[in-house]
């Protein structure tokens, strides 16, 4: 079969290879026999100090790279020859319900230290979803392990996924030859396109333990994804060869370029015309992923090949695509979006009561108090330290954050500690609830509290178990929610089989490990790991599991069970460590979203470290370990963003910096920025010097600013997270994730999009200017009401001094927002403001000559109504209105003219079908948005008819007297259902209407940079099967009365 059109073909001829040809990518290269990449995989061929001459009598490649710079440490400067392509025959294929499956057959083989090919494997496409392609590859005869559906309830494993359009419409083309087999994906309908997804000519293996497949990739796109990495290139995919990891590993975020806490193999492209698809490969084994300028390379070592190419075509259908297989991202509690404190290192509960006093006196908001392991009794899970944090003091306190309308978040680990008596080992041990060693005995491991044991998360009775000791827990102190983390899993030693250490240890392991000062347990392993003995008990096969052929640069050099369970362990269903290890964070998220869902009858919030595709859905997540560095600033920036562009968009960073100590203007300018994190809280680690926002006055003055403007922001907020569990949409989003066809938003990770809102912050020191770029359109300042004119995409030069952060919302949006208080119960209360900012004001041309000299009379030329309509009743209701100027108290009406009418339906009439939000033409303008609403904790979303309120608005000029005649109408959507039916919720009052770059004329003498329509003492109460509207015209003789 033709492979598809517009292929980028990259194919070394068979022949050529036969002749002995050498060939290499670098001309540090010297390459003796095969066919040698400097671009890899680079398995190691030589030992340490080898030299050129003693690489190449071996018969290998010799590359030394770029000596002693970061981004070669620990690449092979010798390797096996690693170009050589091996071959499959598609022999067979058949028709099946959702598309068509065939047989492969080996035919060559090559890198035969990386083990044996696969004789014989299974293709299957599945072309049922028009703007999915999901195509598998795996062993013949011998089951191989893959990801569990059951680890991702809510996504398309359990419930097919609808597509936008028919089957028979699919978005894709999809080809391939027979001999030697590959295939190609390219946009179905588009001439001349570079293929989306293509092996032809590109390298295939498919081993035991190592799996490659390679697809040719447009040289002038963009790509994202590849979580989690400190990336300090930025949030673009940088092209040059060296792989990225992905092998969860508790090492610091502060540590740029290598594999972090998290596990997401999942590409988004974007081509220079905005066009954008994604490239998922579900896969949870040691994997590293190679970008060149012309090539993706997908390096595994096991599983199988699970690839769904997600047709976009936007980058925002890319992420619907992407959540409707992982699942969606839950919505988290309305009380988690505001403000956070922590510290490892509260002394006692004394402490964290006076920290909550010293936020409020100091008129900080401050929504949740948190507990790092201080709290424990030893650090064991579920327990209180009886002196510091005994459970008569910890319920008093968590009583009185209750009544002032806050919360408790404690830290819990994974690591149960080892000591009969203690209520969580026993009942471990009684229900086999741990991961075992290879022996068949528990895996031992150390954490904080000395010798633990680690639940199986996979098992039914690990799951039974920890739901079990949370209902204890929650019973001694009435957290709100929890704080996973050390769950990669983290573990201070290495080894396959540890034991307790044979002196200086009491039988239960009880005390062996803490000391008596304040600084807690060390880190430095005391069980004894690996004996020679223990390791001879490993048979073949285990060794390889330990050591496997192809070594992925985990943790700069690292084997894979390093600081981490070893991967030679078994589940109880027989799983391996080695294939589930990047799972076991998410598992435990998964299984403590249930029990939480049980305990407390209320939305969970959870906050994980660990992480893999899928933890969006039960899970927010923070960027782990960062330091108080500018640096670590810049960098939580593009983790922000890149997590969310995986399908986790509650994220933030640690604010101000986790280690180290950070400075003022250090932790003001990140307070600046980290309000708007989706997750925001400020927390640093032991012994660091403290940093709560009250301790520096120009870091109050900063946070009071910011968070308060999130918490003016917090309705929008709430709606940005529900598009985000609908649509899978990020809430803190790139640029070019709202504007890709505009290449210059592509490289820009220093800018976010809050929802609609564009945060541009300082991020370097001694700094108070800076340049942002502002995309076409008209962009207007929340704080000052200043505006920003892009008429195409332009950069503008910021003037934000200490404590200030430019935040603007675009032209063609509505935001609602609320009054800022110290609680989001508060807010929640408050009266809705509706923010309408129009896009450019373009007169008609006819009249666009005449329009700044009008005639003068002392008639107002301004008139606005306010109105309500339901269908079955027409009873008229009078309220008062007051229109004025801002910043001149100079009321436009003496005597209100503003009227609530309740009519019908028909008389107050919403956007059509098919009307377009930010439309700026010719003599009309408008603007649109939507507000979700719920009590803020129930189980399920919102689903009733009065859960999602539209607001559109719309000002057109008459064409005969020039007059701007407006319109805002804001009625409750249908849902997705149909359901109209009403349901319980308490919507706040529409107190005023703000409406931005409303054409006053310049006679009323208002700055044009500042003109806009205030529309105070509403009070409209929104009901269901009800809408507002309001209406007015200014025409051209408009004058002060």
């Amino acid at each position: 079969m033709v492979v598809g059109r517009g292929v980028r073909v990259q194919y070394f001829v068979k022949s050529l290879m036969l002749l002995g040809m050498l060939l290499c990518f670098a001309s540090s290269a010297i390459l003796t026999e095969g066919l040698c990449s400097t671009a890899g995989p680079k398995v190691d061929c030589g030992f340490v100090g080898i030299d050129e001459a003693g690489c190449t009598d071996k018969g290998c490649c010799w590359s030394p790279g770029q000596a002693g710079t970061a981004a070669h440490q620990n690449e092979a400067w010798c390797f096996y020859s690693n170009d050589d392509i091996s071959e499959y025959e598609l022999v067979t294929t058949k028709d099946t319900d959702v598309g068509w499956e065939g047989l492969l057959r080996n035919l060559t083989s090559t890198q035969s230290e990386l083990g044996p090919d696969i004789t014989s494997l299974t293709v299957k496409a599945d072309t049922s979803q028009s703007d999915i392609l999901h195509i598998t590859i795996t062993d013949l005869h011998d089951e191989r392990w893959h990801v569990p559906p059951s680890l991702f309830p809510e996504s398309s494993f359990a419930a097919g996924y609808v597509s936008q359009k028919k089957p028979e419409a699919a978005a894709y083309d999809l080809s391939y030859a027979s001999t030697p087999f590959s295939f190609a994906v390219t946009r179905a309908g588009v001439e001349n396109d570079t293929a989306i997804f293509s092996t032809t000519g590109q390298r295939f293996m498919f081993k035991e333990q190592y799996i490659e497949v390679n697809s040719a990739i447009e040289a002038n796109s963009s790509l994202f994804g590849l979580e989690e990495h400190t990336a300090s290139g930025g949030l673009r995919l940088q092209r040059a060869g060296r792989p990225l990891a992905m092998w969860n590993h508790d090492t610091l975020s502060a540590n740029a370029d290598t594999n972090l806490y998290g596990s997401h193999p999942f590409v988004l492209e974007v081509r220079p015309d905005g066009s954008s698809h994604g490239i998922l490969m579900l896969n949870s084994n040691a994997m590293e992923v190679g970008v060149t300028e012309d090539t993706l390379s997908w390096r595994m070592t096991g599983g199988v090949i699970d690839v769904h190419v997600l047709m976009g075509p936007t980058p925002s259908q890319v992420l619907q695509q992407l959540t409707a297989i992982i699942g969606r991202p839950a919505l988290p509690p309305l009380w988690s979006l505001g403000f956070h404190q922590c510290k490892w290192g509260y002394k006692h509960v004394e402490e964290l009561a006076d920290v909550v006093a010293k936020y409020k006196a100091a008129d900080i908001p401050l929504e949740v108090m948190w507990t790092d392991i201080d709290y424990m009794d030893g650090y064991r899970d579920f327990s209180l330290d009886p002196n510091n944090f005994s459970k008569d003091k910890m319920q008093a306190f968590v009583k009185q954050l209750h009544s002032s309308k806050q919360y408790w978040v404690p830290i819990v680990d994974p690591g149960i500690k080892v000591d009969p008596g203690y209520p969580a080992y026993d009942q471990g041990l009684a229900a086999k609830a741990f991961i075992n060693d290879f022996t068949g005995k528990p895996y031992l491991g150390q954490v904080w509290p000395g010798a633990t044991h680690f639940p199986d998360f996979l098992s039914k009775a690990g799951v039974k178990y920890w739901g079990e000791q949370l209902q204890a827990f929650h019973q001694l102190a009435a957290f709100d929610g929890l704080w996973i983390d050390m769950n990669e899993a983290s573990n201070f030693c290495t080894g396959d089989v540890c034991h307790m250490p044979t002196q200086g240890a009491t039988p239960n392991a009880s005390a062996w490990l803490t000391t008596t000062s304040y600084t807690g347990s060390s880190n430095a392993c005391q069980l004894t790991c690996d004996t020679p003995e223990d390791l001879a008990k490993l048979t073949p096969q285990q060794q390889l599991y330990r050591d496997p052929p192809y070594r992925i640069n985990n943790a700069n050099g690292q084997l894979l069970g390093h600081n981490t369970i070893g991967t030679t362990a078994t589940h109880a269903d027989g799983s391996l460590e080695y294939n589930a290890h990047n799972l076991y964070g998410l598992s435990e998220a998964v299984a403590t979203h249930s029990a939480l869902e049980k305990i407390t009858g209320k939305r969970p919030f959870i906050l994980t470290r660990s992480s893999f595709l899928g933890t969006g859905a039960v899970s927010a997540h923070w960027t782990g370990d960062n330091a108080a560095t500018w640096a670590d600033l810049r960098w939580s920036i593009t983790t922000t963003l890149g997590m969310g562009l995986v399908g986790v968009p509650f994220v933030g960073a640690d604010i101000c910096g986790f280690s180290g100590d950070t400075t003022e203007e250090l932790c003001a300018r990140w307070i600046s920025a980290g309000a708007f994190y989706p997750f925001a809280r400020d927390h640093n680690t032991l012994g660091a010097a403290p940093q709560e926002l009250y301790e520096w006055e120009s870091v109050a003055d900063a946070g009071r600013r910011a968070i308060k403007m999130r918490y003016q922001l917090l309705p929008h907020l709430y709606t940005a997270f529900h598009q985000a569990n609908k649509q899978g949409t990020p809430v803190a989003r790139p640029l070019w994730f709202a504007y890709p066809q505009d290449p210059a938003t592509h490289a820009i990770d220093d800018q976010w999009l809050f929802g609609d809102v564009l945060v541009t912050p300082i991020l370097d020191e001694g700094q108070t200017k800076r340049e942002g770029y502002f995309p076409k359109g008209k962009w207007y300042n929340l704080f000052d009401n200043t505006t920003i004119d892009a008429h195409e995409g332009k950069s503008v030069t910021l003037d934000l001094p200490m404590g200030h952060v430019g935040v603007h919302m675009p032209g063609g949006t509505i935001l609602p927002l609320q009054q800022a208080a110290l609680v989001t119960a508060d807010v929640r209360t408050s009266a809705l403001t509706l923010l309408v900012a129009l896009p450019h004001l373009e007169p008609l041309p006819a009249l666009a000559a005449t329009s700044e000299t009008p005639s003068y009379n002392q008639q107002t030329g301004l008139r606005a109504d306010s109105s309500m309509s339901q269908q079955s009743n027409a009873e008229e209701v009078s309220k008062q209105a007051q229109l004025t100027l801002p910043g001149t108290g100079r009321k436009l009406l003496t005597k209100s003219d503003s009227q609530a009418v309740m009519r019908q339906g028909r008389d107050v009439e919403g956007p059509s079908p098919g009307q377009k939000c930010g439309v700026s033409e010719a003599g009309r303008m408008t603007a649109c948005g939507h507000i979700y609403m719920d009590d803020g904790h129930q189980l399920q979303v919102g689903q009733a008819g009065d859960n999602v309120a539209d607001m559109y608005a719309e000002v057109v000029q008459d064409a005969v007297s020039g007059s701007w005649h407006g319109r805002l109408h804001v009625s409750f959507q249908q849902t997705d259902a149909g359901n109209n039916d009403c349901g319980s919720m308490s919507w706040p009052h529409i107190g005023s209407v703000v409406v931005k770059g409303v054409p006053l004329h310049a006679r009323v003498m208002v700055d044009r940079q500042q003109d806009q329509l205030v529309v105070n003492g509403l009070q409209h109460e929104m009901q269901c099967g009800q809408a507002f509207a309001m209406t007015w015209t200014l025409t051209d003789n408009t004058a002060l009365v």
